[in-house]
């Protein structure tokens, strides 16, 4: 009797097991990575048809004067010098540095390092800096939820805050028309909420403000799409189905859109 109870339960005990060691193969970064890339297969596939084309420094500048020493307070751009990892701050320093841009719209002003970096690139550039205030926040894709002393934070420390118009505003409600007129600015940067939506959205917004010859420039575009890198890649591949000759900058997280015309 006690043998025919044993081999009754010893099913269960196998399906138990069998459900546990499930459970740990789900919770495996190898099973995690797989849901990933499955998941990722549609925008994989859209980007054989509108795969951003790549773009090197060299085409956007003549000549390469070298940046200034970067500011490093609050640094949030990957300003590694070495492989496995990338920079993305030396390629924006040289982009500033050589074209001095007197008009730079920044969305996205985090503690505001890349702020303080234009206006040491750029002494003559006036800057107009977005940001959202905590309770503004919609989006998901978020690198910070800042107050409104951490925003800016940087500019203020290095002195530029005569420099810097802080706009506090989720980009989905801003209104760039009080603050600059149609196709003044020189330089744009999007890098604010990486949620699909909301960086179609952001480009839209500042595109009428550009001038011929501007550049705009998307941050987390990458063609590998992997995890936060999937939002502004897919949403540069809709704009480059809409007409929008963006380009990946190459051995770097951003997308380019250089405005057609001349520079003024």
């Amino acid at each position: 009797m006690g043998s025919k109870i044993e081999r009754q339960m010893k099913p269960k005990r196998q399906l138990r097991e069998r459900l546990r060691d499930l459970t740990d193969f789900r919770n495996h970064w190898r099973y995690r990575k797989l849901v990933e890339q499955l998941r990722n297969l549609p925008a994989q596939f859209t980007q054989v048809m509108y795969g951003l084309p790549t773009i090197s420094l060299d085409e956007l500048v003549d000549g390469r004067e070298a940046p200034e020493a970067p500011i490093l307070d609050d640094l949030c751009l990957p300003n590694h010098a070495e492989p496995p990892g990338h920079n993305d701050l030396i390629p924006l320093l040289t982009l500033l540095k050589n074209r001095q841009p007197a008009v730079v719209l920044e969305l996205g002003t985090a503690h505001g390092n890349t702020t303080a970096n234009i206006c040491k690139q750029c002494p003559k550039a006036k800057v107009y800096s977005v940001n959202a205030l905590p309770e503004q926040i919609s989006g998901d894709i978020i690198t910070f939820a800042l107050t409104k002393d951490e925003i800016g934070r940087a500019f203020r420390k290095n002195g530029y805050s005569d420099r810097v118009q802080q706009i506090y505003a989720n980009t989905l409600d801003l209104d760039l028309s009080p603050y600059l007129q149609p196709a003044t600015v020189d330089f744009a940067i999007v890098d604010a909420c990486h949620d699909t939506p909301f960086v179609i959205n952001d480009f839209l917004k500042v595109a009428p403000f550009m001038k011929p010859g501007g550049l705009v420039l998307l941050h987390d575009t990458h063609p590998s799409m992997e995890e936060h890198l999937l939002g502004s890649y897919r949403a540069c591949m809709y704009l480059k189905q809409k007409g929008y000759d963006i380009r990946h900058l190459q051995d770097t997280w951003w997308g380019v859109w250089q405005v057609p015309g001349e520079v003024t």
